[in-house]
């Protein structure tokens, strides 16, 4: 068989492959040889993890001497998968799936492959020949093991980056593709270290846990396969996510799940697991869905206030899950920072247990086609003082509410924020060094107080900046967001209409 034509020899052309080479080549594919009403791309790029992980597995078994592993999927599975065509492909496909997608506990090396093919289905079956394409001429011929992980690992990110016009449509949870140089920018705000242990809560496809891992990395030390771990409630986004994760951080296949499928604000002892036991984070980075809708958290009788918005009651999930000592970063909605009842409530306790330093404002608009304005909120879990007085003594606000920029026109980048994280944290000492200017606002001790003392409790706040005329964003994202909104419309009297026969 090809795959197999160096087992033992030289390594290959694969080598020298590059993620642009490679998305370019997987682009292709879709484009001019798959049936784009049979196949959404976010389907297709699940069936590219699917596969990188069975042919990946495969070569690691015929590798030579000691230098081979025990197969994670069942032996022979990815040679039968090449000679098998049409139904049977489809049918031996589906076997495949269903077995890894089971979770086994006695055999914890397939605890990522439970994960990744969980609830999986295959291609469709009448669309057999194009799946038998892919695995003939894009998979079977090269050693994809020996393809450098780093330039897999952002081969596969950028796929995912396609995808998100279809992950925006995942309107049942919310789900939206967060800026990977945002989170760069968040995890360096944060001052990762190798022995941090990070997690993310709504964890979408990972973007967050590379960032992470990736600015952990940059200090030298070796990051372990407990620093990072995650959670979804959509089965899909998790399967994406581990590959996401596996690829960009070299996890093995058979270590342990870095993303598990959960409702996190079900969840009430214990944050995300990671290893047979529970590790304490001490690091949290979220970017929950931004739907409106009230939530049922009846079962949680320690949040500080029932009936929020998704948004706020991750906010919340986090600010008391926390152990003492954890930072977090949590995106939130306007709404968040003003609304009353509940989410007035929520900041109250917020600052009152936790040591509020930051908010970042961010440019309207950031999240595809959302025209939403957005904004992180930072801060360290700590213990309500004895004298009952409240953790946060001073607040900072960081106003970039009027870049505007576009995702498909003068894009934002890093760059952007260069004079945030610089205003953030500009020297070794931490916050103590902090200035400020016409984007950075401090809130003193008497103006936290102020704001505890009101009716509203509002962290609307703002720096010098004036409200910006051009605040609501790009006319054309705008434009897009309306035809949306009215398409959604449609179909809503589409559904009563039916309803009635």
């Amino acid at each position: 068989m090809a795959a197999e034509r160096d087992g033992i020899g030289a390594r290959g052309p694969e080598t020298h492959w590059t993620a642009k080479g490679i998305f370019e080549r997987w682009q292709r594919f879709y484009e001019l040889k798959t049936s784009a009403k049979a196949l959404t791309r976010l389907e297709f790029t699940e069936h590219i993890a699917y596969l990188l992980f069975l042919k990946i597995d495969h070569e690691h078994t015929q590798r030579s001497g000691m230098f081979a592993s025990r197969p994670i999927a069942p032996a022979e599975s990815w040679p039968c998968l090449v000679l098998a065509s049409g139904e049977d492909l489809h049918a031996a496909l589906t076997r495949l799936m269903t077995e890894l997608g089971r979770p086994n506990p006695e055999d914890p090396r397939r605890a990522i492959a439970s994960v990744l093919f969980q609830e999986s289905r295959p291609w469709p079956v009448d669309r057999m020949a194009e799946l038998g394409r892919l695995i003939i001429e894009e998979f079977d011929p090269y050693r994809w093991a020996d393809v450098k992980r780093d330039e897999l690992g952002a081969a596969f990110s950028l796929l995912i980056g396609g995808c998100r016009d279809d992950i925006r449509a995942k309107r049942e949870t919310g789900q939206f593709l967060t800026p990977p140089y945002l989170l760069k920018v968040i995890a360096e705000a944060l001052a990762l270290a190798p022995q941090d242990r990070v997690i993310d809560t709504a964890v979408g496809a990972g973007t967050s846990l590379i960032a992470a891992h990736r600015e952990m990395a940059a200090h030298g030390d070796r990051v372990d396969a407990s620093a990072i771990a995650g959670a979804d409630i959509d089965v899909q986004m998790c399967r994406l996510a581990t590959m996401n994760v596996l690829l960009n951080t070299g996890r093995q296949f058979h270590d342990v799940p870095p993303v598990l499928r959960a409702d996190s604000l079900r969840v009430k002892d214990r944050l995300v697991r990671r290893h047979e036991r529970d590790v304490a984070a001490t690091v949290a980075i979220c970017n929950p869905p931004f739907k409106s809708v009230e939530t049922n958290t009846e079962q949680r009788d320690d949040f500080w206030a029932q009936n929020a918005t998704l948004p706020a009651n991750f906010l919340q999930h986090l600010a008391i899950t926390l152990p003492r000592g954890a930072r977090a970063a949590v995106f939130v909605p306007d709404g968040v920072l003003f609304q009353r009842g509940a989410a007035a409530a929520i900041r109250r306790e917020l600052l009152k247990n936790c040591t509020v330093h930051t908010l970042l404002r961010l440019p309207t608009g950031m999240f595809h086609d959302t025209n939403s304005k957005s904004n992180v909120l930072f801060f360290t879990k700590s213990v309500r003082r004895p004298t009952g007085e409240p953790n946060t003594d001073e607040l900072w606000v960081y106003d970039a509410r009027d870049i505007h920029h576009t995702d498909t026109e003068n894009p934002l980048s890093e760059d952007d924020f260069a004079e945030f994280l610089e205003a953030f944290r500009p020297g070794e000492e931490g916050f103590t060094g902090r200035t400020e200017s016409s984007r950075f606002k401090r809130y003193d001790r008497d103006a936290v107080r102020k704001i505890l003392n009101s009716s509203g409790v509002s962290l609307d706040l703002r720096a010098n900046l004036a409200e910006a005329q051009g605040d609501s964003g790009d006319p054309r994202d705008i434009a897009r967001s309306i035809i949306d909104h009215l398409g959604d419309a449609q179909r809503s009297f589409e559904a009563v209409l039916d309803s009635l026969g």
